[in-house]
C-alpha cells in the first residue's frame, strides 16, 4: 500500500520520505501507535516507498514492479514476522506457516487487531507469540541476498509478543544488521517492549487518527451522513477498526450492552443461580469474545461516569441505549468507580492467561456485587 491509501498523519509521511530521499533512515524503526491508528500501514506504505523503483515527492508511484508486488504483498526482499501459535501438525509455528492468511487478513483490513488476527487464524483460544524459531528464521532470511530491491526489509508485527528468548536472540542482528537490511518494528504497547529492544530502535510514533481525518473518511469513503459520520467519531476515539466494527456491528452493539444489563441486574440481586447460568455462557464463548465483552463493559463503565459527572457532549451513548445506560449510571460513581474499573481489567488480565473463565466471571460478578452497593 502507499501513503495515500493511510489515513492523515501527513507530518510522519513528510518526514519519512525525506528521510528516505536524504538517506537517514535509520536500519531499526519502531512504528508506534494504538491500535487502529495506522502504524502497520504506515510502516507498509514506507517499505514500499523505500523499494519504489520511481519514488515521487509525496509517494511511492503505484506502477513500477515493486510496488505492484507490493500491493499484493508478495515483494520477495519484503518480508513480515508476526504472533503465530501452535496448530493442528504444527507444532513450533513461523510466520512463513501462516503467510497466506496473513495477506489475507493484512490486504483485507491494514489496520487489524491484534485480536482480529487471533480470529482469522482460527487457534481454539491459544495465544499467539513470536517465538525463538522465529527469531532463527529472521536471521536466516538476513543471510540471503536482496533479489530486486536495494533494500531487505523485514517488518515485525507486535515486537510486544516476542517471546524472551526470541528477543534475546535478535539483539545482536538489530544491532548491527547487515548493511542492505532495514527492520520495521510496529508495536502498540510501548511498556510491554523489552527495553534492551527498544533501545536499538529509532521511534516514530503514529498517534490516533484525528478527528477530522476520521470524519473524512468516514462521510466520504462509508457514505456516512454528516451526523451518523460526527457519532462514530466520537466512538471510535482516533481508532479507524474501531469505527469499522461499530459500523458493521451496530446490532451486536446493542446486544452488548443489553447483556451487560442484565449481568448487572443478576449481580445487583446476587442471584447466584443466574450468575452461575451467565458465567457457563461466557465460558462457552471464545476467550476473544470473553475479552470483547470486558472491554465493552469497561466502555459502559466510562460512560456511567460521563453521564454522571461529564459535560453531556462527551458521552458517545444515544437514544435507547443512552437512556437504559442512564437508569444504571448511578451505581457507577466516584466512590467505587476506581475498584470497578480495576476488577474489569483484573479479569479481562486473567482471561488472557487461559484462566478458568467460568470461575474468573462467578468470582468477579460477586465482587461486582460489593462493590454496586456503594453509594
Amino acid at each position: 500500500m502507499n501513503f495515500a491509501t493511510v489515513i492523515g498523519h501527513d507530518a510522519v509521511k513528510q518526514r519519512l520520505m525525506n528521510a528516505a530521499r536524504d538517506k537517514r533512515v535509520s536500519h531499526t524503526l519502531l512504528f508506534l501507535g494504538p491500535e487502529g491508528s495506522g502504524n502497520l500501514p504506515m510502516a507498509l506504505a514506507f517499505a514500499q516507498y523505500m523499494i519504489c523503483e520511481n519514488p515521487g515527492e509525496k509517494d511511492s508511484c503505484g506502477t513500477c514492479p515493486a510496488c505492484i508486488k507490493m500491493a499484493k504483498m508478495v515483494h520477495p526482499d519484503v518480508t513480515y514476522s508476526y504472533p503465530v501459535a501452535s496448530k493442528e501438525k504444527i507444532t513450533k509455528p513461523r510466520s512463513v506457516d501462516f503467510v497466506a492468511q496473513w495477506r489475507q487478513a493484512v490486504l483485507a483490513n491494514p489496520y487489524l487487531s491484534y485480536n482480529d488476527w487471533m480470529e482469522a487464524l482460527d487457534l481454539d483460544n491459544k495465544q499467539g507469540l513470536i517465538s525463538v524459531d522465529e527469531s532463527t528464521d529472521i536471521i536466516s532470511r538476513l543471510n540471503l541476498k536482496a533479489v530486486e530491491a536495494p533494500y531487505r526489509i523485514i517488518i515485525i508485527w507486535l515486537p510486544e509478543k516476542l517471546h524472551t528468548s526470541a528477543a534475546n536472540k535478535l539483539l545482536k542482528i538489530l544491532e548491527e544488521p547487515p548493511l542492505d537490511a532495514l527492520f520495521f518494528l510496529v508495536a502498540e504497547n510501548y511498556e510491554q517492549i523489552m527495553p534492551t529492544i527498544l533501545s536499538r530502535t529509532q521511534l516514530v510514533k503514529v498517534g490516533r487518527v484525528s478527528d477530522e481525518d476520521m470524519f473524512r473518511i468516514l462521510h466520504e469513503k462509508h457514505n456516512l451522513d454528516k451526523i451518523a459520520a460526527r457519532r462514530m467519531v466520537h466512538r471510535a476515539d482516533g481508532n479507524y477498526n474501531e469505527a469499522m466494527v461499530l459500523i458493521e456491528n451496530q446490532e451486536v452493539d446493542n446486544d452488548l450492552n443489553n447483556r451487560f444489563l442484565v449481568w448487572m441486574r443478576h449481580c445487583l440481586k446476587l442471584n447466584a443461580k443466574e450468575i452461575s447460568e451467565m458465567a457457563g455462557e461466557f465460558s462457552s464463548e471464545s476467550r476473544e469474545s470473553q475479552k470483547n465483552f470486558l472491554k465493552h463493559s469497561l466502555e459502559i463503565a466510562r460512560e456511567c461516569l460521563l453521564i454522571n459527572y461529564a459535560d453531556r457532549s462527551l458521552i458517545r451513548l444515544e437514544g435507547q441505549d443512552l437512556d437504559s445506560i442512564q437508569r444504571f449510571a448511578p451505581f457507577v460513581n466516584l466512590n467505587n468507580a476506581e475498584e470497578f474499573i480495576h476488577e474489569l481489567n483484573d479479569a479481562a488480565f486473567h482471561i488472557e492467561r487461559n484462566a478458568n473463565s467460568k470461575m474468573v466471571f462467578t468470582d468477579l460478578s460477586f465482587r461486582l456485587y460489593r462493590l454496586l452497593q456503594v453509594k
